[in-house]
């Protein structure tokens, strides 16, 4: 077994209940739907042989053994990610589907004082540690350092540091204007599995649900929703209320596109992609082309692909950040490959190698999990799976980051 897989059974079996003290199901059954599910993915079709089909068998059955009884949910959450975390595909996904607290009963004084009455607030997981001297401590760790203080908005003030004898980092809510949570509740468990990327097991910040994200990146002190006190530029973001199909013309030898989805599920947005590629095929002149898909969503290639072709001769100048994902990764390679192509900004997700193309998701028999499992094979892109692509350019966060791409086709020019 991975030393990855190794952290997630110590994670998983190691951390305190947090959803309900005696609410339980028949995990076993849902072990056993989960499992048809992940066995008719192309993931699975393709990676578990050898050694990882060992590892996949052996987990069942060590999980299955721990399921004779019934369990109690949030235990039988993490036991079902246990099993489904072998398989490397950050598409697929298994979602907790009650919440603790709805955002309407937020709003009743009543109803919140009863959730905090009742042991899902009272017993969640605590830090032992004294507040004050991790605050302390943490508040003199660098931008870089993974450990550290760190905000949700003006919400939450969070301390992430690295648990003792563990792989696994702790974020606890050292201060909270939300009065769903009370300072020294632990609200992440994070895991590194490859260089920047972690996976991350955290209780919504609202609803206090349980849930677990793959592949988020740590760099300019940004975890995912969560940002280091000391870090506030953000120049790795797309500019705000700007729209998923855009032009500029820069400079007289330099063109700006911007896509910020190639989805085909809405008629809106083809509609808008077959316009905006009418109109870019007329006015593409320039040599120069930043092609911008910071924060792209992805979706599907036949919106895409076609840009390919007007992007051919050009100086293409690829900007990516820690959320471009799918299709936006894969449309990253495909514009890397042309003869001049130059990649810069920040790793992208890591979510390429396989994806829906149905949407279709799942109820387990127990009502209390929804699997999306993955239906579509870009298998020739696993190398990239949970890691991103990198850029061989990384730009400055604190500066603007269509400003730098300018100044370095004009360094190039000259």
């Amino acid at each position: 077994m991975k030393k990855i897989s190794l952290i997630l059974v110590l994670f998983f079996t190691s951390s305190q209940l947090a959803f309900s003290q005696t609410e339980t199901c028949d995990c076993k059954t849902d072990l056993d739907f989960l499992v048809e599910k992940i066995k008719a993915m192309p993931s699975f079709k393709k990676q578990i042989k050898g050694k990882k089909a060992i590892e996949f068998e052996t987990t069942y059955t060590r999980l299955a053994n721990k399921m004779k009884q019934n369990v109690l949910i949030e235990d039988c959450y993490k036991m079902l990610l246990q099993q489904m975390v072998i398989v490397n595909d950050v598409h697929a996904s298994l979602n907790f589907n009650k919440t603790l607290i709805s955002k309407e009963d937020l709003k009743d004084t009543l109803k919140l004082n009863v959730f905090k009455a009742s042991d899902a607030f009272k017993k969640h997981p605590k830090t032992k540690q004294n507040l004050n001297d991790l605050e302390t401590k943490l508040s003199k760790k660098s931008t870089q350092d993974f450990e550290g203080i760190y905000n949700y908005g003006e919400n939450l003030t969070i301390g992430i540091y690295k648990q003792n004898d563990s792989d696994t980092f702790v974020g606890v809510v050292l201060k909270s204007h939300l009065k769903q949570w009370d300072a020294g509740q632990i609200i992440i468990y994070a895991n590194q599995t490859n260089g920047i990327k972690y996976n991350l097991y955290y209780y919504d910040p609202i609803t206090r649900s349980p849930g677990f994200v793959k592949s988020i990146s740590f760099e300019n002190g940004r975890l995912w929703m969560y940002k280091k006190e000391n870090s506030f530029n953000n120049e790795e973001l797309p500019i705000k209320n700007q729209s998923d199909w855009e032009f500029k013309q820069l400079t007289p030898d330099t063109q700006y596109l911007y896509f910020g989805n190639f989805s085909s599920f809405s008629k809106a947005n083809k509609t808008a992609f077959k316009a905006f590629y009418a109109k870019t095929k007329k006015v593409l002149t320039a040599k120069n082309v930043i092609v911008d898909l910071r924060s792209n969503r992805g979706g599907n290639s036949k919106l895409s692909d076609p840009f390919l072709k007007l992007l051919k001769k050009k100086n293409v100048y690829i900007l990516t950040n820690c959320f471009t994902g799918s299709n936006g990764e894969q449309f990253t390679l495909k514009l890397k490959a042309l003869k001049n192509a130059t990649h810069l900004g920040q790793t992208t997700r890591g979510i390429i190698a396989y994806g829906m193309n149905y949407g279709y998701n799942y109820n387990t028999p127990s009502g209390n999990f929804n699997i999306t499992p993955t239906d579509m094979d870009f298998n020739e892109y696993l190398a990239y799976e949970g890691k991103g692509v990198t850029p061989e350019i990384a730009l400055d966060y604190s500066k603007d980051w269509l400003e730098q791409t300018l100044a370095i086709i004009k360094n190039t020019s000259n």
